[in-house]
């Protein structure tokens, strides 16, 4: 009387404990947190608080700024000048761009009047060379938006 297949116990549903009248159920088991989330919430809290200062920073030394980029345009442009250029010329213009800045900086010129200067002056650099009609033109104009 040998059974040729292996035997295998009888399944029984789990009978409740003795004293208890049904089985308790077991409680997940909670995967430990990684805190990912609030070292990232920390770090754009920080990215933030350094935009905000670097923009603060930026509004508080724009006017410093302003004068420094209108002092280059002007050392570039009369770097360029040809010799034919006279000192009187390269003074008048000085005198113009300087009034401008200090108009600017006031906030009584119009950014795109500070774009108009700005292609002007890129169209007159073109060539590399600024001629005494080109730097008379710039300086007009300077002094027309001035007043």
């Amino acid at each position: 009387m040998t059974d040729p297949s292996p035997s295998r116990a009888p399944e029984t549903p789990s009978a409740p404990s003795p004293g208890v009248p049904f089985p308790l159920p077991v409680p997940p088991r909670e995967e430990p947190k990684s805190g990912c989330l609030k070292w990232g919430l920390l770090g754009c809290a920080g990215a933030s608080v350094l935009v905000i200062v670097g923009l603060v920073l930026l509004m508080t030394n724009a006017k410093n700024m302003m004068e420094w980029a209108f002092d280059k345009m002007s050392d570039q442009t009369l770097a360029a000048c040809t010799p034919d250029v006279t000192l009187d010329d390269k003074n008048a213009f000085r005198s113009a761009i300087r009034e401008f800045s200090e108009k600017a900086k006031a906030g009584k010129v119009k950014p795109g009047q500070v774009r108009t200067f700005q292609s002007k002056e890129l169209s007159v650099l073109g060539d590399g060379k600024v001629t005494p009609e080109e730097l008379r033109g710039l300086t007009a104009w300077l002094a027309a938006e001035t007043r």
